[in-house]
């Protein structure tokens, strides 16, 4: 008959894969998300810039074209980027301009959110900011556990996989979930921020705006005068995180309040 150690090890390893199965089918970053199905515009480093509908799926974004593109011999459809290309983006737009009736009262529904959150909203973020807080001591005392367990009982030492089925659960949680909870930035979703931008020639262009969320690999900033060549345009941003940060608080303007 199997130790009692022996089974829990091979049951733990088990529900962990499941989880990691199931989370990473639903894993999308939440910054990304909440543009799905807006049309959008996608600046890369490289100064290419392309516009569509945008979908989201777990391997990376897709923007649908308005109207199909010639290019040469063949017409395109839409626009693919992997995740791991996300850091060839340098900007997300959402102009207020382009979207239709629909979304932008969808949009303004989440500008009140930012500003006025609702209760279960506030309780989801809670709830999440406890568990990014937690994840790392949990998964320590998994892997001590684990650890001891194998030296009482030798027998354990032959399912050999336990200890990367931790860490692979533990990858996937924090993807998921994203970045840890960072107080810094929590105090300030919902108000006027500086959003601090490394452009191409290793200077910084700054956009004031509503801090609305944050991931592990982004920022989303709302209503920011955005100077698109000639003219100034209101948008919604989008940023990486590897070349942008929240650097002030800012003072909002008396409607805004």
């Amino acid at each position: 008959m199997l130790d009692n150690a022996l089974l829990l090890t091979i049951i733990f390893i088990i529900v962990t894969t499941v989880v990691s199965i199931v989370v990473s089918a639903r894993r999308k970053d939440r910054c990304l998300t909440s543009f799905c199905d807006f049309m959008v515009t996608l600046l890369e480093k490289d100064s290419k810039r392309v516009w569509g509908h945008l979908s989201i799926e777990t391997s990376g974004l897709e923007l649908l074209y308005s109207e199909d593109s010639r290019d040469e011999d063949h017409m395109e459809t839409s626009y693919i980027l992997f995740k791991e290309e996300y850091d060839s983006i340098y900007l997300l737009l959402r102009f207020h301009s382009e979207l239709s009736e629909a979304n932008k009262r969808k949009r303004i529904q989440e500008v009140k959110r930012a500003y006025h959150p609702w209760p279960p909203r506030l309780l989801a973020r809670k709830a999440r900011n406890v568990a990014n807080t937690c994840k790392d001591s949990i998964f320590e005392v998994m892997g001590l556990a684990m650890t001891r367990a194998k030296t009482a009982n030798p027998a354990l030492a032959t399912v050999a996989s336990q200890q990367q089925s931790v860490n692979r659960a533990k990858k996937v949680v924090t993807d998921y979930l994203g970045r840890a909870y960072d107080p810094l930035l929590e105090k300030h979703i919902g108000k006027q921020v500086v959003l601090e931008v490394t452009t191409d020639e290793e200077g910084v262009q700054e956009y004031i705006g509503i801090f609305e969320e944050y991931s592990r690999q982004f920022l989303q900033v709302m209503d920011v005068s955005y100077m698109d060549g000639e003219q100034t345009r209101i948008c919604d941003i989008i940023v990486p995180r590897a070349h942008a940060a929240i650097r002030h608080g800012a003072e909002a303007s008396p409607e805004d309040r």
